[in-house]
């Protein structure tokens, strides 16, 4: 928890001068500090991001919301569901809008391969269930944000759970 608390500290005080306010397309590349910032993210998530100001919106999500507890139905920090949280961050990090529950987020992506997943696909996963029943999004690395019954966390594609229930993978055809 103290790592997490430095982190989220060093991340506020580098939020202006990283250019996070910027859109995608107007940010200017990071420099060899920036990237060195990245480095020590990387290392401490346990994920390799590129050198994007994208790459450090999504960090801060994460640190935003990680352990915060699972509530289905829920749509905030005090209880979030899969899908709200799925919705949350394509909104915060990737301005980007789109539906509520999983089964309507599948209707909106183009199916892609399992080996083509790139941060910031969506991930299904069919539990116990012929339809879809869970959704994360993809960060690297074979790992994935989610919220579950253990609250918002990372997980992992070669978790035999994950593997054992993936469905597919897509991705937004605006992105």
């Amino acid at each position: 928890m103290m790592i997490k608390k430095c982190i989220t500290v060093l991340l506020i005080c580098l939020t202006p001068s990283l250019g996070l306010g910027q859109d995608q397309k107007t940010s200017q590349v990071l420099n060899q500090e920036q990237q060195t910032k990245i480095d020590y993210f990387n290392n401490a998530i346990g994920i390799g991001l590129d050198y994007s100001p994208i790459s450090l919106k999504l960090y801060l999500f994460i640190f935003d919301w990680i352990g915060k507890p699972y509530r289905f139905g829920g749509e905030s920090k005090k209880g979030i569901d899969c899908s709200a949280l799925a919705r949350e961050l394509y909104n915060k990090v990737f301005q980007a809008h789109i539906p509520r529950s999983s089964n309507q987020q599948y209707s909106y992506v183009n199916v892609i391969h399992k080996n083509e997943i790139q941060t910031g696909d969506l991930i299904f996963f069919k539990i116990k269930s012929k339809s879809i029943t869970h959704v994360g999004v993809y960060i690297g690395d074979s790992k994935f944000i989610q919220a579950s019954n253990e609250g918002v966390n990372i997980a992992s594609l070669h978790d035999y759970y994950w593997n054992k229930y993936y469905f597919r993978a897509g991705r937004l055809n605006k992105m």
